[in-house]
């Protein structure tokens, strides 16, 4: 892999990770603390923050993110003034719209939980869709540290308030989503200077913004679906089994999200990594990542399965970190892992659409996805229960990564190496068999220490060869 791509992962994995660690640390806390019906709710309110999150962007910050790289300092004036702006009016017309409709809404969102609740989510949506275009600019100037910094301040503020609301105060639900607002309000003051410096109204321009709009439209119905494959579950689940049978899902669903971070952590510098102008043109490159990637994907999503069960008996802060009450949500763990591994496999094969200007394949290909995945629902939740929501989680995202692997073929075919997917699967399969066996957790550390190794050696072994073709690209 490419010495800048690996330095980028870990330092962006690691942000996306501490980001995202609120989630794990939090786990026996809510698990003990808080009453499945409880867990169900906050389940709701991150699927709609998830959710409108995406919509409220517009696609702008994916556009951004396109024309911010290579830009030069007075067009990324441009580019940033006509993104931030128009999110920023988007964003106060929902806020107000919803506060006028809170009655009315709340009951439908986020089920019989206090109105101030509802009140406060949209405080949440506001601020983290904000501050969430400040930390694209960090990524496209390669500022990982500052990334991460940001991140880090995000988890310790969480952590501080939930002490304060939740643990000293034990205000319950009002104190997670309180805790959670003040902190995505600390951040959006805290990163403003950065887009500060980089808006001009006078640089507002309706061509520019049909620029950005034009490339960015197509993510707007991407994410929507990208977000109904991974959210909707939630709300199908609620309405067919309860607030309880949605609280215990949760809470196993944030162990398997372990894999989404990694892939994201990823996938954070690799779109910046291939829309470089001097990385864009060299295929054999992203041929080579591409395939190492997948195989290392595969290892980090079994270690998960197989480590799934030990991590789960972890005590931390004097709390199990699934509750018993949530111990049934261990099953559904595989299923969102390979999901998840072959969400990657789909993030992997991104540089064609993005490179040849076919980003609308994009939105079709994972509104296959998203209608999948529902009508799996519909049909395997009655049937399976919470595990029925998992197996159509990971069925969906199988789709999306076999569709786009067959679009590429016409708009820019990669060579996959049969081996290393061929070795990829054969972890899969020891991974669940080891599920299906339920060894000593010694055995299990054996085996992923194993399959790390054998990982190792196979991309060492090949290694020279695949920059021998690099090399190659460059000199052509």
């Amino acid at each position: 892999m490419d010495n800048i791509l690996k330095k980028e992962s870990i330092l962006y994995g690691l942000g996306h990770v501490l980001a995202r660690l609120i989630s794990f640390l939090l786990l026996p806390l809510f698990t003990n603390l808080l009453s499945p019906h409880d867990y169900g709710i906050i389940a709701l309110i991150y699927a709609f923050i998830g959710f409108f999150t995406v919509v409220l962007h517009m696609g702008l910050d994916t556009a951004l993110l396109r024309y911010y790289k290579p830009a030069n300092n007075e067009d990324k004036i441009k580019f940033t003034t006509n993104t931030y702006v128009p999110i920023l009016i988007m964003n106060i017309i929902c806020f107000i719209v919803g506060i006028l409709t809170y009655q009315i809404l709340g009951i439908y969102i986020i089920g019989d939980a206090p109105s101030i609740v509802f009140i406060m989510m949209l405080g949440i949506l506001f601020c983290d869709v904000m501050w969430s275009i400040p930390m694209i600019m960090l990524r496209a100037d390669n500022h990982p540290i500052h990334f991460i910094v940001f991140n880090l301040i995000n988890v310790m503020s969480n952590l501080v308030f939930i002490y304060c609301f939740v643990i000293y105060n034990a205000w319950g639900l009002v104190g997670v989503i309180l805790s959670n607002l003040l902190s995505s309000i600390l951040l959006f003051i805290m990163t403003f200077y950065i887009i500060w410096n980089k808006l001009s109204l006078s640089q507002l321009n309706f061509k520019i913004f049909q620029q950005l709009a034009s490339f960015g439209v197509p993510f707007i119905f991407a994410g929507i679906f990208s977000m109904i494959i991974e959210l909707s579950d939630r709300y199908i689940i609620k309405y067919i089994l309860g607030f309880e049978q949605l609280g215990i899902y949760n809470a196993g669903y944030k162990l398997g999200m372990l894999m989404l971070l990694i892939v994201m952590g990823f996938n954070m510098a690799w779109q910046p990594f291939f829309l470089d102008k001097k990385n864009k043109k060299n295929k054999n490159l992203i041929i080579s990542i591409s395939n190492n990637m997948f195989l290392v994907f595969s290892v980090i999503a079994s270690s998960i399965i197989i480590l799934a069960e030990p991590i789960s008996k972890i005590e931390i802060f004097t709390f199990q970190l699934i509750g018993p009450e949530f111990q049934n949500s261990l099953k559904i763990i595989p299923w969102i892992c390979i999901g998840y591994l072959f969400h990657g496999a789909y993030l992997l094969q991104l540089p064609g659409p993005y490179l040849t200007n076919n980003t609308p394949m994009i939105a079709t290909i994972r509104g296959s996805g998203a209608a999948i995945n529902i009508i799996l629902n519909f049909l395997l939740i009655p049937q399976f229960g919470i595990q029925g929501a998992a197996i159509a989680t990971c069925l969906s995202f199988v789709v999306m990564a076999i569709f786009i692997f067959i679009y590429n073929k016409k708009i820019y075919p990669i060579h996959y190496s049969g081996y290393r997917v061929f070795l990829a699967l054969i972890i899969i399969v020891v991974s669940c068999w080891v599920v299906a066996k339920n060894p000593t957790t010694p055995i299990r550390l054996l085996i992923v220490t194993s399959m790390m190794c054998i990982m190792g050696s196979f991309i060492n072994n090949n290694i020279g060869k695949l920059q021998s073709r690099t090399n190659e690209s460059i000199r052509e």
